[in-house]
């Protein structure tokens, strides 16, 4: 009978593992499928900006301006998109994933979820690195004044993503916290009734 209690209480905060693991994976692919589209788009950049130096002509430099101006506004709009998705798989979401079955626990929840962490930061750092990296070559070549109608809402949308980022992986740290306190609670009390 006290093992009943005890199961019951340790099945229900294993019961959480799986949304909060299934919307970090969610989190994950996002920023990997967005990384992959800046990757694109900073090639594009790049390749236009190669036959250029500092000292091309005006006119080369008018040229590539808007091709490279092309390319910073569709890693605007991609980065507006994955906010939007992001934003999307933040715990508001979560009460359509709440009902599962003890069917879907994963015994090895934890360590996935310290992963699974890593790679949201990890990713982000990549995605940031890639972007100043492209921008500071077309800033050198070009100039910072005829990109800067270009940089403002790139720079917005960066910010508005990493926030997104930051209020998801919160709430995560806070489903873990709370289905450990959950699962220390149900082994404390089954420990006590033997």
């Amino acid at each position: 009978m006290r093992f009943s209690h005890f199961s019951i209480l340790a099945l229900s905060g294993l019961s959480l593992a799986s949304p909060v693991l299934e919307r970090r994976a969610d989190a994950v692919s996002l920023l990997t499928d967005l990384y992959a589209t800046i990757q694109t788009y900073t090639g594009a950049i790049n390749a236009t900006l190669a036959p250029l130096s500092v000292s091309s002509s005006p006119l080369e430099k008018a040229a590539a301006l808007t091709d490279v101006g092309a390319s910073l506004s569709s890693i605007t709009d991609a980065l507006k998109a994955a906010t939007s998705s992001v934003k999307a798989i933040t715990p508001g979401s979560a009460s359509k994933r709440s009902a599962l079955s003890p069917s879907t626990i994963d015994a090895q929840a934890e360590p996935v979820a310290k992963r699974q962490l890593v790679e949201v930061g990890v990713i982000l750092a990549l995605i940031l690195v890639e972007l100043f990296a492209t921008i500071a070559g077309a800033i050198a070549i070009l100039g910072l004044a005829g990109l800067l109608v270009f940089l403002n809402p790139l720079t917005s949308a960066l910010a508005l993503l990493i926030l997104a980022v930051e209020v998801l992986v919160d709430a995560l740290l806070i489903a873990v916290i709370v289905l450990l306190d959950t699962l220390l609670t149900g082994l404390a009390i089954g420990i006590g009734g033997l």
